[in-house]
């Protein structure tokens, strides 16, 4: 009876065992199933694409490839070399930073209600300062009673290096000055046409100091802040505005000058963009991408000497989605498709629309897009799309972007 007993719980776990193997065989199959279907999308999509292309497509949480076409091909990243520099911007600077424009006097004391000496402007790489953040100053400077300054309206840009317009003209066959921004210590409102922004900056304090009733008795004059002036009045914005814009709006002039603000953390003041790629090639080393898959020498991806590939992207997507403190930011950061930034007009009816947030990058012969996609079953997954070498327009290489974009939308495991 006992050995009668035995055997039957023994038949019965084995064919438990074989149900279960079963079940779990189905369903390793049905997955296979689901990814080759999505691995014929892609490529019958990339197949009508007459150019170089790289893809790369992982799930977020469970990291396991789901495609890859030319995934170790170095191609020209364009605008979502942004992406890295927004990350690294996270690392360096951290999510607190907030960018400064501050106002300083050499005169250590004010309670008389005059300035024996200087009015200081010094920015500090500030990509977002407006005229009405310079008015701003203006008024906390007057509200402290203040009724004269004896001496100059010097403005302080010495935390960026001089070299405004980066490394324009500097690589032949690069991108050329007319589409380089101007960058600064002291910007103000983006700097357009090129004009001197922190003697402009300068001016605006001096002219509304006088407006607001204060005398001012010397001259705008450029310079550098004593360090032991004090501080009188503060303007800022913070580090997830700032890359929010940048990264929304692909803003060339934010990506340079954090790119440069990164630098002047890193090393010292003032920051340059040799020292920002300093920094990021500390960061992406120290996140497992090998030193020989990328050159990124500036940060808006202008240049078309910045190198990657789509492993560096893969890796760099999945750190940030791993970093719980600040993913939220960093991913509320990016364009929405259909919905804002440079992806407001794409991916609208589909249904990639709201549930691809990703960043653009377009260049001559060059187009891309990195970034997440949310799948059927609520699934993360990561992308990058590098095109490069077609000719014309780039409006074929988007509409394929577009519908690689809805294919992992439409995605299930199930």
């Amino acid at each position: 009876m006992r050995i009668n007993k035995f055997y039957k719980q023994a038949c019965c776990i084995l064919c438990l065992l074989y149900l279960s193997i079963g079940t779990l065989s189905n369903d390793f199959v049905t997955a296979n199933d689901k990814t080759e279907e999505l691995a014929e999308g892609i490529n019958s999509i990339v197949n009508s694409v007459n150019c170089k292309v790289s893809i790369q497509i992982t799930s977020a949480d469970k990291y396991d490839l789901l495609y890859e076409l030319n995934p170790q091909e170095k191609m020209i990243p364009a605008s979502i070399t942004k992406l890295i520099t927004a990350s690294t911007a996270i690392d360096v600077l951290g999510i607190n930073y907030d960018f400064k424009t501050i106002v300083y006097t050499d005169d250590s004391d004010i309670n008389d209600g005059i300035i024996h000496g200087n009015l200081y402007l010094k920015g500090y790489g500030d990509p977002d300062l407006s005229s009405s953040d310079i008015i701003y100053l203006a008024k906390i400077v007057s509200e402290k009673n203040i009724k004269e300054i004896t001496g100059n309206i010097v403005y302080d840009e010495s935390y960026l290096d001089d070299a405004h317009y980066g490394i324009a003209n500097y690589y032949q066959g690069d991108t050329k000055q007319g589409y380089w921004p101007y960058v600064s210590g002291i910007n103000l409102n983006k700097n357009p046409g090129g004009f001197d922004p922190a003697a402009m900056a300068a001016e605006l304090l001096s002219e509304n100091l006088i407006l607001s009733g204060v005398s001012v008795g010397g001259i705008v004059i450029a310079g550098v802040t004593p360090s032991a002036s004090k501080e009188i009045a503060v303007v800022s914005h913070t580090i997830f505005d700032v890359l929010s814009r940048m990264n929304k709006e692909s803003d060339n002039h934010s990506a340079i000058t954090i790119f440069k603000v990164i630098g002047a953390k890193f090393s010292t003041p003032p920051g340059t963009l040799e020292k920002g790629e300093l920094a990021v090639i500390d960061f992406l080393t120290s996140i497992g991408n090998p030193r020989g898959i990328f050159e990124i020498l500036e940060g808006s991806g202008l240049s078309r000497f910045n190198v990657v590939n789509s492993d560096l992207y893969i890796r760099l997507l999945k750190y940030m989605y791993d970093d719980e403190k600040n993913f939220d930011y960093f991913y509320s950061s990016l364009a929405i498709a259909g919905l804002d930034g440079t992806l407001r007009n794409r991916m609208i009816g589909t249904e990639a629309e709201k549930n691809v947030h990703a960043k653009t990058g377009t260049l001559n012969s060059v187009s891309s897009l990195s970034g997440y996609a949310v799948s059927r079953d609520n699934e993360l997954l990561i992308f990058y799309i590098a095109m490069n070498g077609f000719g014309g327009g780039a409006n074929q290489e988007r509409n394929k972007q577009d519908m690689i974009c809805d294919l992992l939308c439409r995605f299930s495991r199930n």
